[in-house]
């Protein structure tokens, strides 16, 4: 179908609209007008149709480019590159960090590894880096082990989250994407004037998130590793926060000059923060404060068992809960394996 300018998105959208359109190939300019490929003859009702909503039109036979039509999903982008059986198993969760993708390719797929790798960033353009989960999350650093799949030389990135740039190496500290919503909520409760200790705190993720947008006192971001240490105090100064974050490397259960500050206590360790209670009760000011304990739970335990676990542990350094402000399961980590957080008030 060939029309004027004028007409030419007019007749696109009718085109479509009566599902003549064929996106198979380019719309082009010839002539100074618009040359619409249809998918076939148009039928008389078709045509009057033409008539009422452009007037002029013409029908003629053109050459067309074919449209590079992108893949919708994985499946599609590996058609013909994979058995087809093992489509069923790809990956269907992963996360992005800045430009940096980190999949969790289950090891009957270990071999095509690089192949779905080249298939994600043709989905994902963004993406310059391709990681490949090759271990657990370990160690007192909190690093997992990676493959490199696809990608230069350097794994650095800069990650933004509400704005915040966030500069790191995936391969060096932890970090997770997921929690995005969670930091923002944590921010959201936090009063004018308060004094926050972070005791694993990574790049900066919550304190930085917390200093940019509330009044706060102070807010010190320990971590033990030190690559993290370094990333956090370039993030401060890359979001303008220097004077508001004081970045401490340490271990935060060790005797640090900090006891008796807080007003609140972030514990985001899910896997050893119980443990650590006792030491988070210990930053909190002698009037208290709130500590947000976060933890990995299988779905069959019961809440009520935490909860007396972390009532027992809080007495036990001569705290008490004055209450739990909220316990929510917020994100799936595996099956049948919940991420929590509790929000618990104590004196």
């Amino acid at each position: 179908m060939v029309v004027e300018k004028t007409l030419g998105q007019n007749a696109i959208n009718l085109v479509k609209s009566l599902n003549l359109l064929n996106e198979r190939l380019k719309v082009k300019i010839s002539n100074g007008k618009v040359v619409i490929p249809l998918t076939k003859e148009p039928a008389e009702s078709e045509l009057e149709a033409f008539k009422l909503g452009l007037k002029r039109f013409q029908l003629a036979d053109h050459m067309f480019k074919i449209r590079k039509v992108r893949p919708r999903n994985l499946v599609e982008a590996l058609k013909g590159k994979l058995p087809q059986n093992m489509t069923k198993i790809l990956p269907r969760s992963y996360n992005i960090i800045g430009d940096v993708a980190i999949l969790d390719i289950p090891n009957e797929l270990r071999t095509h590894a690089k192949t779905i790798s080249e298939a994600f960033k043709i989905l994902n353009p963004r993406v310059k880096t391709v990681l490949m989960k090759a271990g657990p999350v370990k160690n007192i650093f909190r690093v997992r082990q990676y493959v490199v799949l696809n990608g230069g030389s350097s794994t650095v990135t800069h990650h933004v989250e509400h704005g915040l740039i966030f500069r790191l190496d995936p391969l060096k500290v932890f970090f997770n994407p997921r929690l995005i919503h969670e930091r923002q909520r944590v921010a959201s409760m936090v009063g004018g004037n308060e004094t926050i200790i972070d005791m694993f705190a990574g790049v900066g993720a919550f304190p930085i998130i917390i200093a940019r947008s509330k009044d706060v006192r102070k807010i010190y971001g320990i971590d033990v590793n030190p690559e993290a240490i370094s990333f956090m105090l370039q993030n401060i100064i890359l979001n303008k926060l220097r004077g508001k974050i004081v970045a401490v490397l340490a271990d935060a259960t060790s005797e640090l000059p900090l006891g008796g500050l807080a007003d609140r206590v972030i514990m985001n360790l899910p896997e050893r923060s119980l443990e650590f209670l006792g030491d988070a009760c210990r930053f909190l000011k002698p009037i208290g404060g709130i500590i947000h304990i976060y933890i990995f739970i299988d779905e069959k335990v019961r809440e009520g068992l935490i909860l007396q676990k972390i009532h027992s542990t809080i007495c036990e350094v001569g705290r008490k809960v004055v209450s739990v402000e909220s316990f929510r399961r917020f994100k799936e980590v595996a099956p049948k394996e919940w991420h929590v957080v509790a929000d618990v008030k104590v004196a």
